[in-house]
């Protein structure tokens, strides 16, 4: 396989986007985009597998018995991605690898942090912790990187997986993707607030009765669109 070039990449990026917003594409320029894009991903196997064996020696010195897991971005979540984020160069997307700890406690997730961004240094780190995202996504992304790819390093407590893995299987139900906001509202506001309930509850904090008032009305609110789902 012959990598292509960082302006093939991006051409491919922008053909791909158009192709998904319903915009004229023929047939041989999508094909070929879309090799170019395969070929790209395949590019960060090795960088992942790296990363991956990385963290796993971290979660090993912190002495900490977690789940560790590794991933190539999906091609359809990539043309998702550049569909949702339209200034973006396909070349510059540094999540097409990586990996996950999930973690027993806040106080493990912090030392492998720690230990991990001193080990290697971090192109970037996402705190969705201290800042959660406006889905109630919370987690630590490290970005680092690996013969010269960057390697999305994503670590969670179980109960922070175990939000976000319901949240997919939700949004898989309904066929939209609700960890970018999509999706009905009533069903997006009570993720949220779960996931607000479930961080108090993490850090041994009582969940105040406006919270648990709320989760009511909105569970009511959002029954209609999760049958067959329990919370």
């Amino acid at each position: 396989m012959t990598e292509p070039s960082t302006s093939q990449v991006n051409k491919a990026g922008r053909v791909l986007r158009r192709w998904a917003r319903g915009e004229l594409v023929s047939e041989d320029e999508y094909q070929g985009a879309l090799a170019v894009l395969i070929d790209y991903r395949a590019v960060h196997r090795v960088p992942m597998t790296k990363a991956t064996m990385g963290l796993r020696s971290v979660v090993k010195t912190e002495k900490c018995e977690v789940e560790v897991s590794q991933r190539l971005k999906r091609v359809p979540t990539i043309i998702d991605k550049l569909l949702r984020e339209p200034t973006m160069q396909l070349a510059n997307m540094q999540d097409l690898g990586g990996c996950r700890a999930v973690l027993g406690s806040l106080d493990e997730l912090r030392r492998v942090q720690r230990r991990l961004t001193k080990n290697r240094p971090s192109l970037r780190v996402s705190d969705y912790i201290a800042a959660p995202r406006a889905s109630g996504y919370r987690g630590v992304h490290v970005v680092v990187r690996y013969d010269g790819r960057p390697v999305e390093v994503q670590l969670r407590t179980q109960v922070m997986h175990e939000w976000a893995i319901t949240v997919e299987r939700i949004g898989g139900r309904l066929e939209v993707d609700l960890k970018s906001g999509q999706g009905p509202t009533e069903v997006l506001e009570l993720l949220e607030v779960i996931s607000e309930a479930m961080a108090l509850e993490e850090t041994g904090a009582t969940v105040p009765q406006v919270i648990i008032d709320r989760l009511g009305s909105l569970h009511r609110a959002a029954r209609p669109f999760m049958e067959g789902d329990h919370w």
